[in-house]
């Protein structure tokens, strides 16, 4: 990853946490609110921390670990809270049905991307089609 593309995904992952902080305060989230602003923190002081963008090949495993296991952790996590939500809905409790879609519908989309981004890179990467 090169310096200018590196700056263009901070500032956008930094204009994203702001109009999520924004959107929270007009709509008095403010658990939403504060959540955003400590991820921006976060995020910010991270950002400061790593001045060269220089990666070694144990950066680069590191990465990948991590990746794997939010993916490995997250995923089965929300689709859990998805199944969980949908069947404590009741015709009443409208809300917890529509949270419950939502978080299925993600799940969903997460496993889709993982394939497919799984796919691509197995065969950029040298995965070998067996022609027999």
């Amino acid at each position: 990853m090169n310096r200018k593309k590196y700056n263009q995904l901070r500032v956008a992952i930094t204009l994203f946490v702001a109009a999520m902080v924004i959107i929270a305060v007009i709509r008095n989230a403010y658990a939403l609110a504060i959540a955003g602003m400590l991820t921006g923190m976060l995020f910010m002081a991270m950002v400061r921390s790593q001045a060269g963008i220089i990666l070694d090949e144990r950066e680069k495993i590191v990465c990948e670990k991590a990746a794997q296991m939010l993916y490995s952790i997250f995923t089965p996590t929300i689709g859990l809270g998805a199944l969980v939500l949908l069947l404590l809905a009741r015709n009443e409790l409208y809300y917890l049905e529509f949270l419950g879609i939502v978080l299925a519908y993600l799940t969903l989309f997460l496993i889709v991307l993982y394939a497919i981004s799984y796919y691509f890179f197995n065969r950029k990467y040298g995965a070998e089609d067996d022609e027999e």
